[in-house]
């Protein structure tokens, strides 16, 4: 008895196995071997129209009359609603089209007699097929092939299968990226053969079924690996980032570098770089070669891939690559060029020390977080957190380096308060522990820190040919800063007027385009770069760097760099104080660009009181009673280089535009710019571009009349003569020759 529940048991356990193992085997046929009527309405219909047909056919009747289960919004609609019309298929007995129920062969008895197709022509019979019975997908391939004959719109392809939305997050539904690039792919389960080779009917950019697996191994040419440690490696091809899990673990951390990648099974187990390049000048190009300056004509693969993979990577076209002598790496296949690798100095990080409240850098500590996930890293530990999580780091818990997972994400700081709010950084944020306080620091791409830097420097609102020259001005002076410190402090500049300000505002659609259309584009004259200041508004002309930041002594004989903004062709000499007065009360008779604006000519009245303060506080010198100021020196511009001060105690004497500004400062006065309104509380005059009368009631001076021009030191770009220039048509490269006559636009 014993012996027979044995058995019995055996049996039953087998029994279970077997059916487990069937009803697995037809799960996975079901899903992978037959189709349901959504699927074959799409490529029936796509077998006579394409999409947009499909679209405007649809549409004629706006949707009535289909059956209530059939959207035309769905991936689907358009498709049922043609073949509906067409008379290709039709409802069931209750009226639904039921688009998720499987293909049967009584429906595939009426597709067949709607195209006249023969069951003679078949390599199966038909004649016992039950009517609710399903139709293999290899049958209705069969079928599809002879139906397809005679249409050109329809093709029979090998592709590889290497991204969807699942894995890519640049892909939208139903989107597919392919060995040859990106395609689509409505309703299909393409996920099932991820990075494997499949056969497919295809319709210009639409995968209408995949037909089978095949068995070759998939290779992926030509992709670009940004990096690889652990178990997975990340890559870009076609356009798209995208982790990819390796089939074991690296022996070493990967360096950006192309390579092909090969699959076997859907697993990715080699990886082969491609180590064989030159480097050289390209001179010209061919339709499948490129011409190289020191190596003559090349033949290309056909699969050329050409990178720019700086500040991150994209895919350009062979004819974006410039035929002028630019230097590329050039990567070789045999004695063939495979791929082209173009990274200029853009690839350079620039490190900037962020201000907190009140300007100071040192802070007590900070809080940050991100919109995805980030890295908290302490040397060789490593914190990982989700997206939307605060982290607060205060001061003697050592230095850290906070980014963000992906390369292109930023790190907001919500310590910092900035015009912007909590400003958000490209990059990653530094902070250096000083023991008793931090210092932030973001190390930045230097192209970021462009994009950065515009909104902060010039309205936005100023056109696209004015934003241009902000970025060449603003990348010049980045580039002449790598190297340096600043102030001592482990950063190439910080972020605010003492440099550039710096993310500010925020980085916009027309901030970004300015620095990609000028990428890699500085200024430079025989010396080096050049030293490219800016400023907001001339007084119509600009001065040279000597003048503006004069600190006494003898002045060389070298000739200012200083331009007229003005189309009369102006040159005059403005030492002499009665000419420049004349020319600040616009007397000279010349039109200039900026005359319109409102700080191009103003006024204040500055008292004696505030006079004396700012001497003392300037100078260092208590000089009593005010007695007079006399303007000592000009430049060839106007620009006031010395002044002196006369009082009852003392005599002191001030050099340079910017303490000149201090002396005479309207935080207690109302600046009245030419269009007749006022402002108060600034701290400093608007330009050292003025002259002075007393202001004597009783014998007693109380205080000085000034009349003057412009907003801002002077030196270099006028912003607001940038954007008026812009606005006269001149182009960017033009208006930067004008304001920097002795310097060259050269891209690095």
């Amino acid at each position: 008895m014993r012996r027979r529940w044995i058995h019995i048991s055996i049996f039953a356990a087998a029994l279970t196995v077997l059916l487990f193992y069937f009803l697995n085997i037809h799960r996975q046929w079901t899903a992978n071997e037959v189709m349901n009527r959504a699927q074959i309405a799409r490529m029936l219909a796509l077998m006579r129209y394409d999409v947009s047909e499909c679209e405007a056919l649809s549409k004629e009747s706006g949707g009535e009359g289909l059956p209530s289960d059939i959207a035309l919004d769905d991936w689907y609609g358009v498709y049922a609603a043609v073949v509906l019309k067409e008379g290709w298929m039709t409802v069931e007995d209750d009226g639904g089209f039921h688009p998720s129920d499987t293909f049967t062969y009584g429906e595939l008895r009426h597709i067949m007699e709607q195209f006249h197709l023969s069951e003679d022509l078949l390599s199966f019979s038909m004649k016992y097929r039950q009517d609710d019975g399903m139709v293999p997908k290899k049958q209705w391939c069969e079928i599809y092939q002879l139906l397809c004959a005679e249409s050109s719109r329809v093709s029979r392809e090998v592709i590889d299968i290497h991204g969807t939305s699942s894995n890519i997050s640049g892909l939208e539904a139903w989107q597919v990226l392919t060995s040859r690039g990106v395609k689509r792919a409505a309703g299909l389960a393409v996920d099932l053969y991820m990075d494997r080779q499949v056969e497919a009917y295809m319709a210009g950019d639409e995968i209408i079924c995949i037909i089978a697996e095949n068995d070759e191994i998939s290779r992926l040419e030509n992709v670009w690996i940004e990096s690889g440690e652990g178990n997975e490696i990340q890559v870009f091809f076609g356009g798209y980032e995208r982790r990819i899990e390796l089939n074991g673990e690296l022996n070493q951390t990967l360096e950006p570098n192309m390579a092909d990648l090969i699959f076997t099974d859907g697993k990715l187990t080699g990886v082969d770089y491609k180590t064989s390049r030159i480097k050289d000048g390209l001179t010209g190009l061919g339709e499948d070669s490129l011409i190289l300056e020191n190596y003559g004509e090349v033949s290309v693969t056909e699969n050329l891939a050409v990178y720019q993979i700086s500040p991150a990577p994209r895919i350009i076209s062979k004819e974006e690559l410039s035929a002028d002598g630019t230097v590329y790496e050039f990567v070789l296949q045999g004695n063939e060029i495979c791929g082209v690798i173009y990274q200029d100095y853009a690839q350079e990080t620039i490190r900037v020390l962020l201000h907190g409240a009140g300007d100071v850098y040192e802070q007590s500590s900070a809080t940050v977080t991100a919109s995805e996930a980030f890295l908290v890293i302490q040397g060789e530990n490593i914190r990982r957190y989700d997206g939307g999580t605060e982290v607060t780091v205060s001061a003697g818990e050592g230095s850290l380096e906070i980014k963000t997972e992906n390369e292109r994400g930023k790190i907001q700081v919500l310590t910092l308060e900035r015009s912007c709010g909590a400003p958000s950084y490209h990059g990653s944020i530094y902070l250096e522990d000083q023991g008793d306080s931090l210092l932030l620091i973001n190390e930045v791409n230097l192209e970021d820190y462009v994009a950065g830097v515009i909104p902060g420097e010039m309205p936005v609102s100023y056109g696209e040919e004015a934003l241009k020259v902000q970025a060449v001005c603003a990348r010049t002076f980045a580039m002449r800063a790598l190297g340096t410190t600043f102030q001592g402090y482990p950063a190439n500049l910080d972020d605010t007027v003492s440099s550039q300000v710096y993310n500010n505002q925020e980085e916009c659609e027309e901030s970004i385009r300015a620095a990609s259309e000028t990428r890699g584009q500085v200024l430079q004259n025989p010396e080096g770069l050049t030293a490219t200041y800016f400023f907001s508004t001339s007084c119509g002309h600009t001065s040279d760097a000597k003048d503006v930041w004069y600190s006494g002594g003898t002045s060389d004989d070298e000739e200012a760099v200083s331009v007229f903004l003005s189309d009369d062709s102006v040159r005059l000499n403005l030492m002499q104080e009665e000419d420049f007065r004349r020319f600040i009360n616009m007397e000279d008779g010349a039109s200039y660009f900026e005359q319109d604006l409102p700080w191009f000519r103003w006024q204040v009245f500055i008292s004696a009181a505030d006079i004396q303060d700012n001497a003392l506080k300037v100078c260092q010198t208590e000089i009593g009673e005010l007695e007079s100021v006399t303007p000592l020196e000009r430049a060839e511009s106007g620009l006031l280089k010395a002044i002196q001060i006369k009082g009852t105690l003392d005599t002191c004497t001030v050099y340079g535009e910017y303490k000149i500004r201090q002396i005479f400062s309207p935080e207690n006065s109302e600046l009245m710019p030419q269009t007749g309104e006022t402002v108060t509380g600034w701290t400093l005059l608007p330009s050292a571009y003025c002259y002075m009368d007393g202001v004597v009631e009783n014998g007693v001076c109380e205080g000085y009349l000034i009349h003057g021009g412009g907003y801002g030191h002077g030196c270099g770009m006028s912003q607001n003569g940038a954007m008026k220039m812009a606005e006269m048509g001149k182009s960017y490269d033009e208006i930067l020759k004008y304001f920097f006559p002795d310097s060259e636009l050269i891209s690095e």
